[in-house]
């Protein structure tokens, strides 16, 4: 089974989303939205798994400058039972409020508000959540956040966003809970290097759709002839996580 584990929607038509999977040849795919108010983030996620409940995976996002986070993380966990969340570096920057024109921005540890991203990050582990952290890059703060919260599965985006970290990023994934996402990996051979870093078990595949077309992003894979590892990247892991929830 080919499981996309990191599908985007930001008002996009959750038809259009299905087709682009289905076209790869994906059999289920984990979805949420970001870069939009708490609520209405998971309100387009919970339209998309309404029209496809057999195949998309509903995950939660929450916003820091939302007043109401804390609602609706319970609200995720408890009522909606969704059994992720995914949270970007990027809205945890500054005093302003974060949008999607602010992503091509370079974050620095510095203005990171990890106060509200520990605080965030606890509540979530406290509910069980498996949540899916774009560290944008920050080693240093990401470091501190898979030692931290060792209580439920961290799955680090994109082998962490920067390729000079790649082998330090594949020793955090060594720790039992820590997990690296292979998508928008630009150059794909660095995943054959994370796989010889840090274990095929310890990877999972998915697009960054809907920005990336779910096709492309496989076939970074399929040219790596992984053999038996493949099977693991591309679903069998990101599978065990949910079971275990």
């Amino acid at each position: 089974m080919i499981v996309d584990a990191h599908m985007h929607i930001e008002h996009e038509d959750p038809d259009v989303i299905y087709g682009m999977e289905k076209e790869a040849g994906v059999d289920k795919a984990v979805i949420w939205s970001i870069w939009n108010p708490s609520r209405e983030s998971n309100e387009l996620t919970l339209k998309a798994y309404k029209q496809h409940p057999d195949f998309f995976i509903p995950w939660g996002h929450v916003r820091p400058c939302d007043p109401y986070w804390k609602d609706e993380l319970r609200r995720i966990a408890e009522d909606l039972k969704w059994t992720g969340l995914k949270l970007h570096f990027g809205e945890f920057t500054g005093k302003k409020v974060q949008t999607v024109s602010d992503l091509y921005a370079r974050y620095k540890t510095g203005s990171l508000e990890t106060e509200t991203l520990f605080e965030i990050l606890k509540a979530a582990q406290d509910y069980g959540l498996v949540t899916l952290i774009d560290c944008a890059g920050c080693y240093d703060v990401m470091s501190k956040v898979a030692e931290k919260f060792n209580r439920a599965p961290i799955i680090i985006a994109h082998l962490g966003s920067n390729p000079q970290y790649l082998g330090a990023f594949c020793e955090l994934a060594k720790l039992k809970h820590v997990y690296l996402d292979v998508s928008f990996i630009h150059v794909y051979r660095m995943i054959r290097s994370a796989v010889h870093l840090a274990g095929a078990d310890k990877l999972i595949w998915g697009s960054d759709g809907y920005w990336m077309h779910p096709p492309v992003e496989l076939m970074k894979i399929k040219v790596l002839k992984l053999k038996e590892e493949e099977e693991k990247i591309l679903g069998r892991n990101i599978l065990r996580l949910l079971e275990e929830r």
